[in-house]
């Protein structure tokens, strides 16, 4: 196979690929994936609480972690990015949601659901200044074996009610959906596990004529009179519901009490309009920064400067390319487009160290053609070197850092290995073509002003 041959099979292959990327970006109707900062939306972080005296463990945040995306899934937002930032907080974005404070409470909700006995109950007014009779609230009421006191809206007034220990949690609960009471109100009606159907219809048949009070997250939703033993394992939560309200429930007791609780420490809302104002501005940026190499590749290195923008194109097409396919696990950000438009310069730098190192060997008197590999062997180990620091640094940044910075390291480290394999596989193998076609051997094509006196007896350039 002689030289031409195979640099025509190397030009080809990253042809072949890109057609392959724009084939399947044209089937399968292929998009970046736009984060926060581009699409708009809502970012939330939350720090997790522990139980007291309990140290929170990793694997429990992990588990926290899957238990909001499940939430966010039910919902309907697309594409959220739900993850555990450092040792205890959860950052949740969720791009194009429409309605922040809903998915505010629906994500942050704990859902710790209770069943209580009603061991006593008094009018609010009754018991204003007694201290028996003080809310429960703090970490106090978190602990399901103690006796608590929450009030509870009843016939337009408030009561307090003294409620026993936690007889059953909401993780029993094995089914949830919504219904409406005979009135048309919305009610939640739940279906209960084998187990939990055991222990709810012990607990009715012991409890019989007593008030059996629905705590969710320390709030009283209902506190229903026991008539008589539930043992099919069915039960309803009323209550004031809107619609909306009992849909999310719903949403919540499927997908289960989150193992922490949440705090939000830090919220940050971006509208439509200044995600897409965001997005216009970094193409922007990153078109001029494309166009402004290439002008200078083209009046700088004249005919070399050609391929180099043919090289510059096949980055931009590789970058969109993948940037599509990875679509559906990655989100494009602003730092990210910050990272593609820093590769620009990356990719026009391995061409001007090949093309300086050919226009050194041109002036020392020797052919174009001659020179194409021999400077390319200089050329690429600087290249190589460039790259492996910059591919080392973006690394360091993605494992290290957190948030934004991340997006940035990635596509500044896919760029790196962009171009040392557009470098080798495209790069040399054109200039190494064009090389034979005398006119773009010329000085003046390659930009070269002044070319080295040959030395006494030596062949005049």
């Amino acid at each position: 196979m002689n030289r031409n041959t195979r640099d025509l099979i190397s030009i080809g292959v990253v042809v072949l690929i890109l057609a392959c990327l724009f084939g399947a970006i044209l089937v399968f109707d292929l998009k970046p994936r736009l984060g926060l900062d581009l699409q708009g939306g809502i970012g939330l972080v939350y720090k997790a609480k522990p139980a007291e005296g309990k140290k929170l463990d990793t694997g429990v945040l992990d588990k926290t972690v899957d238990k909001i995306r499940d939430r966010v899934d039910r919902l309907g937002v697309a594409e959220p990015e739900i993850t555990r930032q450092g040792m205890e907080n959860v950052l949740v974005q969720l791009p194009g949601i429409s309605d922040p404070d809903r998915a505010k409470e629906l994500v942050g909700t704990t859902a710790q659901m209770q069943f209580r006995i009603v061991e006593d109950s008094k009018e609010e007014s009754e018991v204003k200044d007694d201290e028996s009779w003080k809310v429960t609230e703090g970490e106090e009421g978190l602990k399901p074996e103690a006796v608590i006191i929450l009030p509870y809206k009843e016939d337009k007034s408030v009561v307090l009610l003294k409620l026993g220990p936690t007889l059953l949690t909401g993780d029993a609960i094995k089914k949830a959906q919504l219904g409406y009471g005979e009135e048309g109100s919305p009610q939640i009606d739940f279906e209960l596990d084998g187990e939990g159907k055991d222990k709810f219809g012990e607990i009715t048949t012991q409890n019989q004529n007593k008030r059996l009070a629905i705590v969710l997250d320390y709030v009283v939703e209902s506190a229903p009179n026991i008539q008589e033993p539930i043992t099919d394992g069915r039960g309803e939560i009323t209550g004031e519901f809107t619609d909306q309200e009992a849909k999310d429930l719903v949403i919540v007791l499927n997908t289960g009490a989150l193992p922490v609780e949440l705090v939000l420490i830090h919220e940050q809302d971006v509208s439509a309009t200044l995600g897409r104002d965001s997005l216009d501005k970094g193409m922007i940026a990153g078109l001029a920064g494309l166009a402004i190499v290439a002008l200078f590749m083209l009046l700088y290195y004249r005919a070399m400067g050609i391929v180099t923008c043919m090289g510059l194109l096949v980055f931009g097409g590789l970058m969109y390319g993948f940037i599509c396919v990875l679509g559906e696990f990655w989100s494009l950000t602003i730092a990210g487009i910050a990272g593609i438009i820093v590769a620009i310069g990356i990719a026009a730098d391995s061409s001007i160290v090949y093309f300086e190192r050919l226009k050194e060997e041109v002036r020392a008197g020797r052919t174009l053609r001659s020179s194409v590999d021999s400077a390319y062997k200089s050329a690429f180990r600087t290249i190589l070197a460039a790259d492996t620091v910059s591919f080392a640094a973006a690394a360091i940044l993605y494992i290290f850092a957190v948030g934004s910075v991340k997006g940035f390291a990635f596509t500044l480290g896919m760029a790196t290995v962009f171009d040392v394999f557009i470098s080798y596989f495209f790069v040399r193998p054109v200039t190494a073509l064009l090389a034979q076609w005398k006119r773009f051997g010329t000085p003046r094509a390659m930009g070269i002003r002044h070319l080295e006196e040959p030395e006494a007896g030596g062949e005049p350039s």
